[in-house]
């Protein structure tokens, strides 16, 4: 499916068509039936293609803090490899193959840190729902939302300036630009401090 990947990157999702994946894989339309069963099992094939480039940390000796701190940075990297496809890891099903591994990991690191059973999968929901919301965030954000134009910056930060809303005006040169490695990285430290504050709290009861 990296060839479909291709096309949708090129082209766009809303342009990736089973003629377009056939003419790139240098087949004919038909004959992509013989592998899969409708433009649904292509997009979740392409959603595994890219699950698949997460790097699962090894190894017993790595604290559950940087493990999951791992996985989602790798997450990140992984969806971020395919900007114009990435939309699909948010939409397609959590159980496909490459995607389980992941979850067992994470369930693990969470396990380590003492969280388990009906605990340890509401923390990992809660995790799952950061790394997409910051994706589809970051994917669905025009270029210049990063700083990179300062004049656009300049006059977005004046709108909110002057948008009438006190709190809004006093954070406007925060709120005018996103830097969106920084945010997630902040959100992740916040998750982390959450879970130990979890696990503090189990510790004491």
């Amino acid at each position: 499916m990296r060839k479909a990947l291709v096309v949708a990157e090129t082209e766009g999702m809303d342009k990736l068509s089973l003629h377009k994946i056939a003419a790139a894989v240098g087949v004919r339309t038909m004959s992509l039936y013989n592998h899969v069963d409708d433009k649904a099992d292509v997009l979740d094939a392409m959603a595994d293609v890219i699950l698949s480039g997460i790097r699962i940390p090894e190894g017993d000796d790595i604290s559950w803090e940087e493990g999951l701190r791992a996985l989602a940075r790798s997450f990140r990297t992984a969806a971020l490899e395919y900007p114009r496809s990435s939309s699909l890891v948010l939409t397609r099903r959590l159980n496909a193959p490459a995607a389980m591994p992941v979850v067992e990991a994470a369930l693990r690191f969470l396990n380590r840190a003492g969280l388990e059973g009906a605990a340890a999968v509401h923390v990992l929901r809660a995790f799952i729902a950061f790394l997409i919301g910051t994706l589809s965030r970051e994917v669905g954000s025009a270029p210049t939302y990063a700083g990179a134009i300062p004049g656009v910056i300049a006059m977005r930060e004046q709108e909110l300036v002057d948008s009438g809303l006190p709190a809004v005006a006093a954070a406007a040169t925060e709120l005018a630009v996103c830097d969106h490695e920084v945010e997630m990285e902040f959100g992740l430290e916040l998750l982390l401090d959450a879970v130990r504050r979890r696990v503090e709290a189990l510790c004491d009861s």
